[in-house]
């Protein structure tokens, strides 16, 4: 049985109950976690994982270990306490997508503390901030590692994230997002919305895109059915009528290349293979090539007409964009376009090929040639 001191307990509340009053975005979103003392059991799964135990969020608990709170003055628990909040606010619970749990942990951890900063929060002694992240995302950060295994393997987040129940993720997350607008709202009331803060809330209100709509009709629009003069309609030649004959331009070569370095969930990758595969069926290409790719083409597969299409990861290392488009110039192949999916971290070519690419992005990042949509799921 664990023992809850009760002393303990009364720092954890009294931090939030300072927060409703002079950082209310956190307070607020803070009374929706559960305070519970972190068990003997998770302590010492964490010990076994070579984590820390200090604290743990699931979406709906903050689980804390006794001693890492007895240690911290009023101050840092509420720096704490917020850093929990900004787990749940930052979907970090529910978007993992099987990538590298201690290195997604460290990524966020990131984010969350340049946020805090921005706030007026104060950080503590060997917490994870780093200026040049400013403004980066969590998924960005994490693509930056070597590897995806966190910068030099010899940091250690300071708090663990927990996944939470499978069949609540989706409940959970728009509950979150409801609650941080709300949040967002009532603080800037009061005049206490930090502007990093109100930037944030306005890119998770700003209305998304239709990318799956741009999609399909980038790749549809390379073969349509078009009215040609140069062809006259036969029927009526007869009759002394000069009209246009309705001929179908058919798509000779589409060509998808995925990014295989790792930073593709595997929700996005099947929401995008599936929307792909659709457009395809729509644009009848002749042959389509699907190229995966890290820092090299690892995989390379070509499709006839009836042939299923489906995309998946081959790879697993760093990135860059040029080895497929180089693949295509030895072979002398010219496709109709061409549609790489990726989260835009990588060398591209130095200039744009003469065929139409598509860059579907994974984050708010804009290709330096071609068109850019962004993938979200």
């Amino acid at each position: 049985m664990t023992l809850v001191d009760p002393e303990i307990r009364k720092k954890l509340t009294r931090a939030r109950a300072a927060m409703l009053i002079d950082q209310p975005f956190f307070g607020s979103l803070a009374l929706r976690l559960n305070l519970k003392v972190m068990p003997q059991h998770m302590v010492e799964w964490f010990l076994n994982q070579s984590l820390r135990p200090t604290l743990a969020v699931d979406g709906k608990n903050i689980w804390y270990h006794e001693p890492f709170i007895q240690n911290l003055d009023s101050e840092l628990v509420k720096s704490a306490v917020a850093h929990e909040v900004g787990h749940c606010v930052f979907d970090h619970t529910s978007r993992r997508n099987g990538r590298d749990p201690r290195a997604w942990n460290i990524a966020g951890d990131y984010v969350i503390n340049d946020m805090l900063k921005d706030a007026g929060f104060r950080l503590g002694e060997g917490w994870l901030y780093n200026p040049k992240y400013k403004g980066w995302s969590t998924d960005q950060i994490y693509a930056s590692f070597p590897s995806g295994k966190g910068p030099g393997l010899g940091q250690d987040p300071q708090d663990n994230v927990l996944d939470g129940e499978p069949g609540d993720q989706v409940q959970l997350e728009n509950d979150w997002k409801i609650a941080t607008i709300q949040a967002a709202n009532a603080a800037k009331a009061e005049g206490k919305l930090p502007g990093s803060l109100q930037r944030f809330v306005d890119d998770i209100t700003a209305p998304k895109n239709d990318w799956k709509e741009r999609l399909c009709h980038f790749i549809t629009e390379k073969a349509k059915d078009d009215y040609n003069w140069l062809r006259p309609n036969r029927r009526y030649l007869s009759a002394g009528i000069f009209l246009p004959s309705l001929y179908s331009e058919t798509m000779e070569c589409l060509v998808v290349v995925t990014d295989d370095s790792g930073s593709i969930g595997s929700d996005i990758l099947s929401c995008f293979s599936a929307e792909t595969a659709a457009a395809r069926d729509a644009s009848r290409p002749k042959k389509t090539i699907v190229i995966s790719c890290d820092a090299r083409v690892n995989h390379v597969e070509e499709l006839e007409p009836d042939d299923e299409f489906h995309v998946e990861n081959h790879g697993g290392g760093g990135t860059d964009f040029r080895p497929p488009f180089k693949w295509l110039e030895d072979r002398g192949i010219r496709p109709s376009c061409l549609v790489y999916l990726t989260d835009m971290y990588g060398t591209f070519p130095d200039e744009a090929p003469e065929y139409p690419v598509l860059w579907c992005s994974i984050n708010n990042v804009e290709a330096p040639w071609g068109e850019t949509i962004h993938i979200e799921v």
